[in-house]
């Protein structure tokens, strides 16, 4: 999906939304000063979609004025949303909006959506859980040229990403303990055929699917039956969980194999980071993030490390084949530790 709205002169709302489907005709919805206008075909011909194969047609483009939209003028709520996903693309800029651009790389498998919703009326363009769109759209988010206020986040590929960040992009990542994330990530896949969350992308429920099967009828809270059905695993359903933070940070690809030299990759990527937490232990990332971007932290929301994920994690750390199967992770925390000592240090 490619968007844009490249004039808003209060009167005269001009853009265009390229669908995903190459021959999709596109329509829109528009929120203004409370009132519901849409479906509205996009029925403006642009050549530049045709010229790069985006579009058919091109007939791709949308222009909003007081014939079709009564009351865009002076309106300040004006939203402008995809009819058929109703992924809101634009919103009129006002003075309360935080003029800043915000990246937050998500690591975690169950997202942070509490984080994430306590920006959601403070900038003005939002989009959270990014890696549920495809990687054009992404891409889309982070090229905004016409919105200076924009916050996405997402559990996508930092390598996939990175090159749309510009120099006053705000990067914001937190780390946990490589057992408690995998504690998450055993409990969601286990649980996910009986009851689909929907954070869990179709992506990622292809790509878990051997897991899913497996660990389907595990009961968590019996520990020999943990390290009984871990011990018993296939090697190619326990792949699957291998170090999740340094592929992140390193892989290109989601089936890529990440080498013990990825380590020093991930710890050059995490240097490039505003903002980053390691641990998750409390909320300070919340107070780290308000005073950056000049929002009272009491705004926002974050939920740190808990049970019963933090009960089932010392579980795990008992089961040796797992510290091969975390050890780019374990190593990646070692360094980090380090690293933390040696500031500490610094300042006594």
């Amino acid at each position: 999906m490619y968007f844009n709205v490249y004039t808003d002169a209060r009167d005269i709302v001009e853009g265009y939304l390229i669908p995903d489907g190459f021959s999709t005709k596109p329509s829109i919805m528009v929120t203004c000063g409370g009132h519901v206008f849409g479906p509205l075909k996009c029925d403006v011909f642009l050549d530049a979609p045709v010229k790069h194969g985006h579009h058919d047609t091109g007939i791709v483009g949308f222009r909003l004025t007081e014939e079709n939209v009564p009351g865009v003028t002076n309106a300040t709520e004006l939203e402008i949303s995809d009819a058929e996903s109703r992924f809101i693309f634009y919103r009129r800029l006002k003075p309360e909006h935080i003029n800043k651009r915000v990246f937050r790389l998500e690591t975690q498998f169950a997202p942070h959506r509490e984080l994430d919703d306590s920006f959601r009326g403070h900038f003005q363009f939002y989009a959270g859980s990014a890696e549920q769109y495809g990687g054009e759209t992404v891409r889309q988010m982070l090229e905004i040229i016409n919105q200076p206020s924009t916050y996405v986040s997402g559990r996508v590929l930092l390598r996939s990403v990175h090159r749309y960040f510009t120099e006053d992009t705000i990067k914001i990542t937190s780390l946990r303990d490589p057992f408690y994330e995998l504690a998450i990530r055993l409990v969601s896949v286990a649980s996910y055929k009986k009851r689909p969350m929907s954070f869990v992308s179709e992506r990622d429920a292809i790509l878990f699917e051997p897991a899913m099967e497996y660990f389907a009828d595990t009961n968590f809270a019996d520990v020999e039956k943990i390290r009984s059905k871990i011990l018993s695993a296939p090697k190619d359903v326990l792949s699957l969980f291998e170090s999740p933070f340094t592929h992140q940070f390193v892989a290109s690809s989601p089936t890529d194999k990440i080498s013990r030299e990825g380590v020093s990759s991930a710890l050059d990527a995490l240097s490039q980071f505003t903002i980053f937490d390691s641990g998750e232990l409390d909320s300070a990332i919340a107070q780290s993030i308000g005073e950056f971007i000049g929002l009272d932290s009491a705004e926002i929301s974050f939920s740190p490390v808990r049970s019963p994920f933090l009960e089932l994690s010392e579980v795990l750390r008992e089961i040796k084949v797992l510290e091969q199967v975390l050890e780019n992770d374990l190593i990646l925390f070692h360094f980090i530790r380090k690293a933390e000592q040696r500031a500490r240090a610094s300042f006594a």
